[in-house]
């Protein structure tokens, strides 16, 4: 899996930036950036390519997923993150996700399935995915969503519902509503800026 690392205050957590459909791992170092410029930065690029453009996991179709590869993709990100984990001396520990779109929906779905990886993470407009397997509580988990009133990729009320995944089992969510559509805007990341520095 092709990545990026760029070092920083090991005293601060991790950012591992997962870009959403399309990109590569140079898509959100701005957003890290602005969230906490000191911290190190782990950037993955999507293995899957549709259309030329890279994922995390594969679809069918516009909000039509491949689960079975959903749940394939997952288990190498945690190795490939496992690697990188010995290779840069990074707990993962200290990992704080950050995605964005699909990055946020492969870190999202991590999270509810794969038990004893995150604590904390950013997901901008992300979605529940509909497959829910696991029960473990997640009470030491704290995740910040943002999602458009107006996203005409992720409807409002798919982030909600992955609110409410990560409530039933305990997690602290907050979700920041914007009205706009799928695009991240500067208030998005304004906003998780702050949350983020409330929880280091």
């Amino acid at each position: 899996m092709e990545h990026l690392f760029i070092d920083g205050n090991r005293n601060l957590p991790v950012l591992l930036l997962l870009h959403g459909t399309g990109g590569d791992e140079h898509d959100l170092l701005t957003v890290a950036d602005m969230l906490s410029p000191d911290s190190p930065k782990l950037a993955l690029r999507g293995t899957v390519q549709e259309n030329g453009m890279n994922r995390f996991f594969e679809r069918y179709s516009e909000g039509q997923f491949n689960l079975e590869d959903l749940e394939k993709r997952s288990d190498e990100l945690l190795e490939e993150l496992s690697r990188l984990s010995k290779k840069y001396q990074l707990p993962i520990a200290q990992m704080i996700p950050v995605g964005y779109s699909n990055g946020a929906n492969i870190a999202g779905h991590i999270m509810l399935e794969r038990q004893g990886n995150f604590n904390t993470a950013i997901l901008f407009h992300g979605m529940f995915l509909g497959r829910h397997t696991q029960s473990f509580p997640l009470a030491e988990q704290s995740i910040w969503l943002s999602a458009g009133v107006n996203d005409p990729i992720v409807p409002f009320s798919t982030a909600q519902d992955l609110q409410q995944a990560f409530e039933k089992r305990g997690a602290q969510v907050t979700l920041h509503q914007t009205m706009t559509g799928h695009q991240l805007t500067i208030e998005e990341v304004a906003a998780a800026k702050k949350w983020l520095a409330s929880m280091t």
